[in-house]
């Protein structure tokens, strides 16, 4: 049984995944061929994991890892699909990324080195001219859970543990810098 047919991946209506059409890249450029990928890290405890990230992307809402997790009926996705519009010049297009959490147009760090032990660059300074960086944090957290991502060239998007319509903001701000990011790299 493949991944598709297990709800996973491209589908899995428990999650409310579109299992439609995949995606296709609208924007040209030398990043890469096919669908641009967002890489979130696969620990459990980070902020950001492949169980939350589409609502956040998608609706602006972060909703905590464990409590999706909990909602969640069958494996966990291997991949999910986040679409969402986005301006250009002239008209809204829109562009669609895979979100992965396995080894890219971005990444979501949780600030450990550990995360980038396999990934095929020499250094984290290039990685961060080839791929953007996120890393989420809670407004209220202390300045330390940043320290060592300040050190990275990745942008910092911070989030209220209690202020869920402040959500919206968060997710636009990630998705503009994504969005220039991606033009600039055409």
């Amino acid at each position: 049984m493949g991944a598709d047919e297990r709800g996973i991946g491209y589908g899995g209506d428990e999650l409310g995944y579109d299992s439609s059409a995949k995606p296709k890249m609208h924007l040209k450029g030398g990043i890469g061929e096919g669908v641009p990928i967002i890489l979130v890290p696969s620990a459990f405890q980070t902020l950001i994991a492949i169980y939350n990230v589409k609502e956040f992307l998608e609706d602006g809402i972060y909703i905590p890892t464990d409590v999706k997790v909990k909602q969640m009926k069958g494996p966990k996705p291997e991949c999910v699909t986040v679409q969402k519009k986005f301006s250009t010049d002239r008209n809204r297009v829109m562009t669609a990324y895979d979100v992965r959490d396995k080894p890219v147009v971005a990444v979501f760090v949780f600030g450990k080195e550990r995360q980038f032990k396999d990934w095929p660059f020499k250094d984290r300074v290039e990685i961060f001219n080839k791929i953007i960086g996120f890393f989420m944090r809670f407004e209220d957290d202390s300045v330390e859970s940043a320290t060592i991502v300040k050190q990275w060239n990745v942008k910092i998007i911070s989030i209220s543990k209690n202020k869920r319509h402040t959500d919206r903001a968060a997710a636009l701000e990630m998705r503009d810098i994504l969005e220039e990011f991606m033009r600039s790299h055409t």
